[in-house]
């Protein structure tokens, strides 16, 4: 999957580029530059790619959701409803806005189960935000159907499925914003980065203004000269990153169609195989092949499979083992573990009850995360790689069907 695996003489020479001008601050500098703005750039080429009308570039995919999140004005007691199976910056995005993560549960596409919301809307919560997970999207007409009852936003954690299509639509367009990472083994990657892309003209501007220090920006003076907007902090993009994410951003759709076509190889090369499932996707053919998920009837099965991949040459992993990804392990989210004086919102006047996030949470999800067998696509697989995955899941098959 990683966008590092297709770098080529392009970065290079796009990254060179940027160095000789000697202008590396996304602002500023307007007298060296020549009329180059790389991050201003890419931003457009994004927006461009997936139909936005607005496209941010901060320095990584955590700080678009904190971003995102600010301008949007989420704060001390606000309630967000999302995934006990993602990346801990989610949570991360949410708490540092003093606000309330709280975590439904997944269904068997690995991503929030609209089943599972509903019954925990309070009069605190002010969004829903599924996250979609592992290259493909959730399904997301039944959170825009609750959404709109409840009049509440709905949110996208899109930072794990660039490319990604739901209906026709990119992941990260849907809700009222979407994030990207840009990080090392991201589909594309600029080494540390990220993205947000909005319909919202207002949000653009908050967001904006706010990870730039609350800089007005204006290009036609000079950068001391401008006037502020808000406090704000720093979450700006190099031009480095604008110039390799340019190019990184061109070979997005070869990197979906080679895993999707390694993808295609190894299902046909497995055949139907009577109680091993595919991963239920909300849209299959939008989905970018990052991963490989299998569901196998029992956890014990899945164990049984799982010993007998690595036996045969390929390691698989069960997800419930996910430290990464499953909040089950976060001891540092249970605990509150925070430097800060003040640790709102799980020591705060704002919040009324905050959530255990206790590992015996969340049975629903334990049990299909027990049940999984997953194998990450790279973007070059040749043959040989292929037949081994496709002989290691036939040998798992074997051994716990």
């Amino acid at each position: 999957m990683p966008g590092f695996e297709l770098f080529d003489q392009q970065e290079i020479d796009a990254l060179a580029e940027v160095i000789r001008s000697k202008v590396v601050h996304r602002y500023w500098f307007q007298g060296m530059r020549n009329g180059v703005w790389k991050v201003e750039e890419f931003e457009k080429a994004v927006a461009d790619k997936f139909g936005s009308k607005h496209c941010l570039a901060v320095s990584s995919g955590s700080a678009a959701l904190y971003v995102a999140l600010k301008a949007l004005g989420i704060g001390p007691g606000d309630e967000i409803i999302t995934s006990p199976f993602t990346f801990i910056a989610t949570m991360e995005s949410i708490l540092e806005c003093g606000a309330v993560p709280v975590l439904a549960e997944v269904d068997e596409s690995l991503t929030l189960d609209p089943n599972s919301v509903e019954e925990l809307i309070t009069e605190r919560t002010k969004a829903i935000m599924p996250v979609h997970m592992f290259g493909a999207t959730a399904d997301m007409d039944p959170f825009k159907t609750i959404c709109d009852e409840y009049g509440l936003f709905l949110l996208e954690d899109s930072c794990q499925a660039m490319g990604a299509k739901y209906k026709g639509r990119y992941a990260g367009t849907i809700g009222k914003f979407g994030p990207y990472s840009l990080d090392p083994v991201k589909i594309v990657t600029v080494g540390e980065g990220g993205l947000i892309v909005t319909d919202d003209e207002d949000l653009y501007h908050k967001m904006e203004y706010y990870h730039d220090h609350g800089h007005i920006h204006d290009n036609s003076i000079e950068r001391g000269a401008e006037g502020k907007a808000c406090l704000g902090f720093n979450f700006r993009m190099s031009e480095l990153g604008g110039a390799m994410g340019l190019v990184q951003l061109g070979k997005l759709d070869m990197a979906i169609e080679k895993m999707k076509e390694s993808k295609k190889k190894i299902l046909e090369g497995i055949g139907n195989v009577d109680g091993l499932a595919l991963r239920a996707l909300a849209d299959r053919e939008g989905d970018t092949a990052t991963q490989t998920v299998f569901l196998l009837p029992t956890a014990e099965a899945a164990r049984k499979f799982q010993k007998a991949s690595k036996e045969a040459g390929v390691p698989c992993g069960n997800l419930s083992d996910n430290t990464w990804h499953y909040a089950r392990h976060w001891a540092t989210l249970r605990e509150g573990t925070m430097f800060s004086r003040l640790r709102c919102p799980y020591d705060c006047p704002y919040v009324e009850e905050m959530p255990t996030y206790r590992p015996v949470e969340w049975p629903q999800t334990h049990a299909i995360l027990s049940r999984t067998a997953v194998y990450g696509m790279d973007i070059l697989m040749d043959d040989s790689r292929i037949e081994k995955i496709v002989n290691a899941v036939q040998a798992g098959a074997k051994a716990a069907l």
